[in-house]
């Protein structure tokens, strides 16, 4: 089972258990806002079912808004400290052995201590290893600036606001694959048009990279609705430059490829790539070698397993929320290395051609960032929900709720439909098949148009008009 899948699991189990406790605490008169503070419970469940090395501590913690800590440990056990000197009694009282100097320290926070009251975190004795409980698992900390969560071998989120941090996490966990994901190399030249579906090989199995003219990506990009997109390029004052074998390099303007991307509800990635170089022919052949286990890529992997293939344990990649806008989200993730080469320059220049020559044959891109341009995962939500791909929810559903309230007034709507489009006459038509064809256009605008539409005014009347009769027929 893969990592999203997973994810998924958990969120939908979450969820039901607080649709739950919602209800119970209706139902006993409790007020709502008790439902919402189960991060602590929830922190404390996680600390008991942690598996952690021998020799370490582990605490659920939270902090009051006047800064005072309580701590939890596996056996319920509860300690409250608001001061230094509190917190250095904290161990030894809620640890199995009293005043153990080796023991090891791992305090597993609420969301609440990490994004609303980070300033109390200052005074958690040092040294402790720091996790952040969430509805979807148990994310190590690292201590900034800027603090990170790990969210991924891979993948880092910076904390920030709490509604950044949400939003990246749904982004992560949204399915990429199932709609498509086509990588671009721009070339003068080529097509100007994409298919509906990614170009496949003689097998079947793998991707290719899409050739496209760059000057016509844009019109292009109104038939990958619902699609991700990935170029490569080197951006700089609002230009996409990419290089072009045998010439000189080019560029298009990337403010317009966003924008054409946000009017068309496309996922838009660009790889920030110093040389502009643009990918090999082969997609997936470089990709799904780095995904194995857990990662590995199937139909509903997520965008973290996209973002995973760019990164390496090594290297993860530092995601954090740069722009929102009206339906739309920007994501900038940053490779990070989290060692230096200790044999100094020479040998890391030394790795860095080798790993260009090896890029070069592979098709490999290194980029210095990544530029991800999504729909708002709100947006996002109410698009799956749609019945019709073009039409908002609110508008289908609205129809629907018209359509069965015309139904309860069809019989004075009709009245009225025919005194506006009186009955065919057969000898008006040459034979039966167009008597019948313009019987049937007047049924379906009926239905589809007049019906919905004369609703509010005919179901008052056709109600009325039942029940006058009703006494009658009593």
């Amino acid at each position: 089972m893969s990592i999203v899948q997973v994810r998924r699991r958990k969120v939908a189990r979450n969820n039901f258990k607080k649709m739950l406790l919602q209800l119970f605490l209706c139902l006993a008169g409790i007020p709502a806002a008790v439902a919402d503070n189960d991060g602590f419970a929830r922190a404390i469940e996680q600390t008991a079912r942690m598996v952690v090395p021998v020799g370490t501590l582990v605490l659920a913690a939270s902090v009051s808004q006047e800064g005072h800590w309580t701590f939890v440990n596996g056996k319920g056990e509860r300690f409250t400290a608001a001061n230094p000197d509190e917190m250095k009694r904290m161990p030894s009282v809620l640890g199995t052995v009293a005043n153990d100097a080796e023991r090891r320290l791992m305090l597993v926070l609420t969301e609440d201590a990490v994004f609303s009251q980070a300033s109390a975190l200052t005074i958690l004795p040092r040294p402790a290893t720091l996790r952040l409980s969430t509805a979807l698992g148990v994310y190590p900390l690292h201590d900034g600036p800027p603090r990170l969560a790990q969210v991924s071998p891979k993948i880092r989120v910076e904390i920030a606001q709490r509604t950044a941090f949400d939003e990246i996490l749904a982004q992560l966990d949204r399915s990429v694959a199932r709609k498509g994901i086509r990588v671009i190399a721009l070339q003068p030249g080529a097509p100007a048009t994409l298919g509906a579906k990614p170009a496949m090989d003689k097998s079947g199995k793998t991707e290719l990279v899409e050739r496209v003219d760059p000057y016509r990506l844009r019109d292009a990009l109104p038939g990958l609705r619902g699609q991700t997109v990935l170029v490569t390029g080197r951006l700089a004052d609002g230009l996409l430059h990419y290089q072009v074998s045998g010439g000189p390099d080019r560029s298009i303007i990337s403010t317009d490829l966003v924008a054409a991307a946000e009017n068309n509800d496309v996922n838009l990635i660009i790889l920030d790539a110093p040389a502009g170089r643009q990918p090999g022919a082969r997609n997936w052949l470089w990709l799904k070698a780095e995904l194995t286990g857990s990662d590995a890529w199937n139909a509903d992997s997520g965008l973290d397993a996209l973002l995973s293939t760019l990164a390496t344990e090594a290297k993860p990649l530092t995601l954090r929320l740069a722009k929102t806008a009206e339906d739309r989200v920007t994501l900038v993730a940053i490779p990070d290395p989290l060692t230096t080469s200790a044999t100094g320059g020479i040998v890391d220049a030394l790795t860095r051609a080798a790993q260009g020559v090896t890029n070069d044959v592979t098709g490999r891109i290194e980029p210095t960032a990544i530029h991800i341009h999504l729909v708002s995962s709100a947006r996002q939500r109410e698009l799956d929900k749609r019945l019709v791909r073009w039409l908002p929810t609110w508008a289908a559903l609205g129809y629907l709720a018209f359509a069965l309230l015309g139904l309860l007034g069809s019989p004075v709507s009709w009245r009225w439909w025919t005194k506006l489009w009186p009955p065919e006459n057969r000898a008006e038509y040459a034979n039966a098949f167009g008597y019948q064809s313009a019987r049937a256009v007047k049924l379906a605008i009926y239905a589809l148009v007049v019906m919905p539409l004369a609703a509010v005014a005919a179901a008052p009347v056709s109600l009325l008009a039942w029940l006058k009769r009703s006494p009658q027929a009593a």
